[in-house]
C-alpha cells in the first residue's frame, strides 16, 4: 500500500477552527431558564478536539460534489453525538476520567448531574439539528434521523459502550473488534452513510463506503488503545495506561504485533478506497494520507 504524504495537518486545524464557530453558534442559540447546562456544553465545546469525524464527512462529501450547506447539518449532528458520548464516557460510573484534552472533564469542572444533563442535551441537539435543517427534504430528514438513531443506539455506540465496560480482559480479538465496530466504528460509518441520503450510489459503491467507514473506526480505536499503553500523557491530554485491566488490543499484543494488526486494517481500508474512487487518483491519495495521519496521531 502506497501512502501519499500530501495531507497537511494544518488543513484539519483550520477546518476545526471554522467548524467550532458553527458548533458554538448552535449551542449559544439554545434558550432555557437554566443556564448551567448550556454553560457546561459551551465549556466542553471550547476544550477543542480533533473534529476528525466532521472533517471526514466534509472531505468525502466534497469529493462526491455534495453542497457544503448539506454537509453542515450532517457534520454538526454527528459531532453533537460524539460530544455526548465523550462527556458520559468520562463520568465516574464509566471511565472516571478527571481530564480530557488536558482540561478538567465536565463532571469535575461542574458536577456529575450537570455532566449527565449536558451529555443528554448534546444528544437532543444532534436530532434537533437535522429536524430543523433548511437544506434537507422531509424524507431526507427522516432517513438521516433513522441512521443517526441506529448509530447512536443499541446497534451502535450505546451497545459498544456497554460491551466496553463489562467485557472481560480475556475477551478474544474478535469480541474486542465487535465492540470497536459498535463503540467507535458506528459514528465513523455514519459520517459516510449519511451522504447516501443526498447522493445516489450503486450497491457496490455503498458496500465500499461502508468498509471505508468501518475500517477507519477500527483504525481510530486501535490507535487510541496504543496511545493508552505507549502514548505520552502530556500529548494525549489525559491519564494513560488506564485500560491495562480491560479488554484492549494494545494489552493483548506487543507493540510490533499491534502495528502489524493496524496495518492489516489499513490495507483493507485502502483497498476499499481504491475500489470506491476507481481511477480517480487525487481523492485516493488524499484520503489515504488522511488515514495515515489518523494512524500516526499522538493524541
Amino acid at each position: 500500500m502506497k501512502i501519499s504524504e500530501n495531507f497537511d495537518k494544518k488543513q484539519i486545524k483550520l477546518f476545526s477552527h471554522n467548524f467550532d464557530k458553527k458548533l458554538l453558534r448552535h449551542i449559544e442559540k439554545l434558550k432555557s431558564p437554566d443556564k448551567r447546562v448550556k454553560k457546561a456544553m459551551i465549556y466542553f465545546a471550547k476544550t477543542g478536539g480533533k473534529r476528525i469525524r466532521p472533517f471526514l464527512l466534509y472531505t468525502m462529501g466534497l469529493f462526491l460534489n455534495i453542497k457544503p450547506r448539506l454537509l453542515d447539518d450532517f457534520a454538526l449532528s454527528i459531532e453533537f453525538v460524539h460530544l455526548h458520548s465523550l462527556i458520559h464516557d468520562d463520568l465516574p460510573s464509566m471511565d472516571n476520567d478527571d481530564y480530557r484534552r488536558g482540561k478538567l472533564t465536565v463532571h469535575k469542572k461542574f458536577d456529575e448531574a450537570t455532566a449527565v444533563l449536558a451529555g443528554d442535551m448534546f444528544q437532543v441537539l444532534s436530532v434537533k439539528t437535522l429536524v430543523e435543517s433548511k437544506h434537507l427534504s422531509n424524507s431526507q430528514k427522516i432517513k438521516s434521523i433513522q441512521m443517526l438513531s441506529k448509530a447512536n443506539g443499541m446497534e451502535g455506540l450505546i451497545a459498544g459502550q456497554s460491551l466496553d465496560i463489562y467485557m472481560k480482559k480475556n475477551s478474544t480479538i474478535r469480541e474486542i473488534e465487535t465492540m470497536h465496530l459498535l463503540k467507535t466504528g458506528a459514528l465513523f460509518s455514519l459520517c459516510f452513510n449519511l451522504l447516501l441520503n443526498v447522493k445516489k450510489l450503486n450497491v457496490k459503491k455503498k458496500k465500499d463506503l461502508k468498509i471505508i467507514g468501518d475500517t477507519i473506526g477500527k483504525i481510530f480505536q486501535v490507535t487510541d488503545d496504543m496511545l493508552d499503553r505507549w502514548g505520552n500523557e502530556q500529548k494525549v491530554g489525559k491519564k494513560i495506561q488506564k485500560d491495562s485491566q480491560k479488554a484492549n488490543i494494545a494489552y493483548k499484543f506487543n507493540r510490533t504485533e499491534c502495528t502489524r494488526h493496524l496495518r492489516l486494517i489499513q490495507n483493507r481500508n485502502y483497498k476499499a478506497m481504491q475500489n470506491f474512487f476507481n481511477k480517480k487518483r487525487e481523492p485516493l491519495l488524499y484520503m489515504s494520507s488522511l488515514v495515515n495521519f489518523i494512524v500516526n496521531r499522538t493524541k
